[in-house]
């Protein structure tokens, strides 16, 4: 889904509102893992009964992550704090 994302040139709004200059690697990480992260909440919340759906909730998900980058301040960011110690 990132990669189709990028390839489709629907993360642009993304990567201007979030990268100063050319996005990198390290920036299209960002995007993948925030992919990661909000899909395995929104599986969860989904309440599948088993992973035949998984194509289904996929589509759904990225469908609302369509939805969000429509938004011309749209930014992919992952909102908890990592602690390190």
């Amino acid at each position: 889904m990132a990669y189709d994302l990028l390839r489709n040139q629907k993360l642009e709004v993304h990567f201007y509102n979030s990268v100063k200059g050319k996005p990198d690697m390290k920036d299209f990480h960002s995007v993948y893992c925030y992919l990661f992260y909000e899909f395995d909440k929104f599986w969860l919340s989904e309440k599948p009964r088993d992973l035949m759906e998984f194509s289904r909730i996929r589509a759904k998900f990225q469908d609302h992550v369509l939805k969000l980058l429509q938004n011309p301040k749209a930014q992919l960011k992952l909102s908890f704090l990592i602690k390190t110690v």
